[in-house]
């Protein structure tokens, strides 16, 4: 009987017990340069984890996450394996055999179930440490990612972002989400990250093949490089990413392309902004427009990203005032001059103010009239602070329209 009994649960048990996916062959060279072809298609976009016609709507991630999960999407849609290291030791992994979601009957939400897992398993430290290495920077490649720490006020602030493409100028664009970890569109710079490396074990790096083979240490894959640590020690920090575009271009960047470059990055958080804050007032009326708590307050609430959107078009200006005052300014374009001189009042005519708005510009609705608003916009009101990062502020005084403040608690 007790025989009996064994065989019956053994076949309940394998009947019950499930992996993740089903991975029905190993991974390949092929693989790994279809991956980053795959990151460089239009499959993998923006609204990836934000659209509800995506299959992959309401994946929660922050920085670290939204890497991670690009690699599990991918496994999962080609049948192949997936492991990750949680630790220095080999056996500390999570990967796609996993039993843990049996209790979810469809496969696409025990994909979703596993990446919000490994979430919360594992941050950028094990990204860093445990499941990348640095590569050679010429052959950096969509799918590689850049890593890094910094420390403000005492504590380390970590961020990481998934290089979706390398311009003909040596410029990346990158995807990247944030904290706090939660369904979002993903963020897109473009050109070099904003903040530099120190030292090992950040940097540009590379998935670890972890599922072709466990034990070949990484020093011994045939791309890896400590190149960037000695192009870092011998340029210095402000030499550092002109010397990572020049080994990735192949062609010159014009200070034309190069300030309409930075005008598409501030315009793009510009967007992104109003996004979160409409998302913020649809979840506000939700919850009847109640004070939000701290949990709350600390994810719908943007002074991070307002103050980061300042300083950038701070950072525009300065560089501007510095080239009008030189003969490189016969490089830019009529355009881009009228549009920048309006933005530090150089320029206040209709044309000039035409010129930014074709640059940049976004639509909202305020106190029942549409509005046209700008980069100057923004900056003149964050400047008299009359931008309000509060979540429980109207759309109104979110946008720095005169009327009153919320009442509600104020968390930082």
């Amino acid at each position: 009987m007790k025989s009996l009994a064994f065989i019956i649960l053994f076949i309940f048990s394998s009947v019950t017990s499930a992996s993740v996916w089903k991975a029905n062959r190993s991974w390949t060279p092929e693989d790994i340069q279809d991956f980053s072809s795959w990151i460089l298609s239009e499959e993998y976009h923006p609204m990836i984890f934000f659209s509800i016609n995506s299959p992959y709507f309401g994946i929660e991630s922050d920085c670290a996450d939204a890497i991670i999960a690009a690699r599990v999407i991918y496994s999962f849609q080609n049948n192949l394996p997936f492991i990750l290291k949680t630790s220095k030791h080999n056996n500390d992994v999570i990967t796609n055999k996993s039993d843990r979601f049996d209790n979810i009957e469809n496969e696409l939400e025990r994909v979703k179930a596993f990446i919000h897992h490994i979430g919360q398993s594992i941050g950028t430290e094990g990204l860093a440490r445990f499941n990348s290495y640095p590569v050679k920077l010429n052959q950096l490649k969509p799918g590689d990612f850049y890593i890094t720490r910094w420390k403000i006020n005492g504590t380390f602030i970590r961020h990481a972002s998934m290089i979706k493409e390398i311009l003909p100028t040596g410029h990346l664009i990158l995807y990247s989400s944030t904290t706090p970890v939660k369904a979002r569109e993903l963020d897109i710079r473009e050109g070099m990250p904003l903040h530099i490396i120190e030292a090992k074990p950040w940097g540009f790096k590379r998935f670890i093949p972890h599922e072709i083979d466990m034990t070949t240490p990484v020093t011994l894959l045939q791309d890896y490089s400590l190149e960037q640590y000695q192009i870092l020690e011998e340029s210095g920090k402000d030499h550092f990413f002109p010397r990572v575009i020049d080994e990735l271009k192949t062609r010159e960047d014009t200070l034309d392309e190069n300030l309409r470059r930075r005008v598409r990055n501030l315009c793009s958080a510009l967007k992104m902004r109003k996004r979160e804050v409409e998302f913020t007032a649809l979840y506000l009326k939700e919850l009847g427009n109640r004070c939000l708590n701290r949990d709350e307050f600390d994810e719908h609430s943007t002074p991070s990203r307002d103050q980061s959107l300042l300083n950038g078009i701070k950072r525009l200006l300065y560089g501007w005032k510095k080239i009008r005052r030189s003969t490189h300014i016969t490089k830019v374009s009529q355009e881009i001059q009228l549009a920048l001189d309006y933005l530090i009042r150089k320029q206040r005519s209709l044309e000039a103010k035409s010129a930014l708005n074709e640059l940049c510009h976004i639509d909202l609705q305020i106190n029942d009239n549409r509005v046209r608003f700008n980069l100057k916009h923004f900056f003149d009101l964050k400047m008299s602070s009359r931008i309000s990062s509060h979540p429980n502020d109207e759309i109104a005084q979110r946008w720095g329209a005169s009327g009153p403040k919320t009442s509600c608690k104020t968390y930082y």
